[in-house]
């Protein structure tokens, strides 16, 4: 399965919320809602995708999984989430905008959430410029 990330979900001036976190559904970008989440949301891990200033943070839920169970493999700019323990395994791939930097990106666990940091390349970053007055 490959997940296309949102270009919308934090305000990328203040990082304010603009409608919280975004869960991917093709379904739902074809037909404006997903008739099957009821039956099959708790099968997969639902995919948070929040934009920052910087980039991205991606909250994938990993709950059972230890840390030697997870593995995160970026090639040709998709970047895929392998989960295997005896008892279940779930593969999600994220197809990554041509503005991440994949030799950037960060992972992390806390409390069975796994959370990826993807930063845009620095010639990607807004960057503010300042005015100065002649004379």
């Amino acid at each position: 399965m490959s997940v296309d990330l949102p270009k919308y979900d934090r305000n990328p001036v203040d990082g304010a919320p603009a409608s919280g976190a975004v869960t991917y559904s093709p379904l739902r970008e074809m037909l404006g809602y997903d008739p099957f989440r009821r039956f099959f949301s708790n099968v997969d891990p639902q995919i948070d995708v929040i934009r920052t200033e910087s980039g991205f943070e991606v909250e994938i839920p990993v709950a059972g999984f230890k840390m030697n169970q997870i593995e995160l493999i970026v090639k040709e700019n998709v970047l895929t989430v392998t989960a295997k323990s005896e008892r279940r395994a779930f593969t999600r791939s994220l197809k990554l905008p041509d503005d991440v930097d994949s030799q950037a990106i960060e992972a992390s666990v806390d409390n069975g959430l796994l959370t990826l940091v993807l930063t845009r390349h620095p010639d990607a970053q807004p960057r503010r410029i300042e005015i100065k007055q002649r004379g």
